[in-house]
């Protein structure tokens, strides 16, 4: 999680919370949040995608341009006791 999060300059040690439920959920969680994760078409991934290059390739280049995954999207989220961790990582197993 520590790489996820690195350049996000959140305060360390990082902290997660749990939920504790309640007498009908017992799960500790109310409603709904999403978690996002937007592309932004520069000159670089219009390149990548007009040349057909596999959605990996267009991914690692999104990142390394700036881009928020899903994953750290949640994390974040996790940190300020949106959501946990847990359903965060549920959520994401494919990425």
């Amino acid at each position: 999680m520590e790489k996820e999060l690195e350049k996000f300059n959140l305060p360390k040690p990082y902290k997660f919370y749990e939920g504790a439920g309640c007498n009908e959920c017992n799960q500790g969680f109310s409603g709904r949040i999403g978690i996002y994760e937007v592309l932004s078409m520069t000159e670089k991934i219009e390149s990548l995608a007009i040349q057909h290059r596999p959605a990996s390739e267009i991914g690692e280049a999104a990142v390394a341009e700036g881009m928020t995954t899903m994953k750290q999207d949640g994390l974040i989220k996790a940190t300020k006791g949106v959501t946990t961790v847990a359903e965060v990582l549920r959520v994401t197993m494919n990425e």
